[in-house]
């Protein structure tokens, strides 16, 4: 068994990155770093402790939008069902409506469509 999770970094694919900077930062109250690694335009979730596991919206001719393949989750609120509810009234897709994860033992979680066409999970400890 692992001693620690094993998430490390995530990266969601951008076509245009302020219109993803906006989006995020519109929707979840998050800033960004931007910077510019190699060939790869990056923008980094800033977080307060610097060691753990994060984000970064990347811009690279190898990388696409999609909503096929794998799913980032994201914890932005105590709470899931009120950030969904503005979501959709803010007019972004949901896919999957909000569904406890066994029975809520596990947390609430649901699927969206970001502004660059990815399919993103939310999760949070409560409905």
């Amino acid at each position: 068994m692992l001693q620690q999770a094993p998430l490390v970094w995530g990266e969601i694919a951008v076509e245009d990155m302020d219109r993803a900077i906006a989006f995020y930062g519109q929707h979840f109250d998050v800033s960004f770093r931007c910077e510019t690694m190699n060939d790869m335009e990056m923008a980094i979730l800033e977080t307060q402790d610097k060691q753990v596991a994060s984000i970064g919206l990347v811009k690279h001719a190898m990388m696409r939008p999609s909503l096929d393949g794998s799913v980032v989750y994201l914890h932005f609120a105590d709470k899931l069902e009120p950030l969904v509810t503005r979501l959709a009234a803010n007019g972004v897709t949901i896919l999957l409506p909000v569904m406890a994860i066994k029975e809520g033992e596990c947390g609430f979680s649901c699927l969206f469509v970001d502004s660059e066409g990815n399919k993103v999970g939310l999760w949070s400890p409560n409905r």
